[in-house]
């Protein structure tokens, strides 16, 4: 299989890309210019996409690669992973709206607003047109929501809750089912920490990949620790999700394996 591997897709370069000259497979490094080019037309057909969310998103849906790009947005979507492992979840006191409708009616935030005037909020794409966010409930505005930085979508989906602590993060990569590595991270410095994982929370991502509802054969599972427990924080597609220090290797050959 080919990899194609956009490496400035992520702060500190792709993790995969090293791991792959090292084990001596063949890559394609991807370049936005090849959209104009159309240099992508000379590369393998089995090949699969790692680099940033929205080439993830555009090469699935115009590019006939195989496996090719693994970004399920549907099934990556917020409000699909709250559906379907509600159980798992931090907390269930949500509010889905839009943009628009929240600065209609700002009383909705009343319901989730539990002893502190913070509120976390989202996307409920996995395209994350903003990043997770802990917001002061009061004098919300639309740049609160990236609006006119980012996007120009009054109409964006986002996803409000309560606001939880959490303690620590690990980021987990399911390969058919099956946990095969991860890692602690800190999601505000985009960094990995290379530090021995918590079994339990290993555990308790392979529940969450045993009800096995999405369609990508591989793909990220972040969880959290708040409180001395675990729960699902999200799920990512593969092909646009930073890997920080997980095992790039294993990775690489778990999913050739697949």
């Amino acid at each position: 299989m080919n990899w194609i591997i956009e490496n400035d897709g992520f702060t500190n370069g792709d993790i995969l890309l090293p791991a792959l000259k090292k084990l001596n497979k063949p890559y394609k490094i991807w370049n936005d210019e090849f959209w104009n080019t159309k240099e992508y037309e000379a590369f393998p057909k089995n090949s699969i996409f790692h680099g940033s969310l929205g080439n993830a998103s555009k090469i699935k849906k115009e590019l006939n690669f195989l496996p090719g790009s693994l970004c399920d947005e549907i099934g990556f979507s917020y409000s699909y992973i709250y559906e379907n492992y509600k159980e798992f979840v931090l907390t269930d006191n949500i509010i889905f709206t839009t943009i628009n409708k929240l600065m209609e009616n700002k009383e909705i935030l009343k319901t989730i607003i539990k002893g502190t005037k913070k509120i976390f909020a989202r996307p409920n794409s996995p395209l994350k047109e903003f990043s997770g966010r802990i917001l002061d409930s009061e004098n919300l505005t639309p740049a609160h929501f990236d609006y006119g930085l980012y996007h120009s979508n009054m109409d964006l989906q986002i996803v409000l809750s309560e606001y939880k602590k959490i303690d620590k993060e690990y980021r987990y990569v399911c390969i058919n089912k099956k946990i095969i590595t991860g890692c602690e991270y800190i999601a505000n410095d985009r960094k990995g920490l290379v530090s021995t994982l918590n079994e339990d929370s290993w555990k308790f991502a392979q529940k969450i990949a045993d009800k096995n509802k999405q369609k990508d054969f591989v793909y990220i599972i972040d969880i959290c620790e708040s409180e001395g427990k675990f729960y699902l924080v999200e799920m990512n597609p593969f092909s646009g999700a930073d890997l920080y220090c997980c095992d790039a290797e294993k990775i690489i050959n778990e999913i050739e394996k697949a």
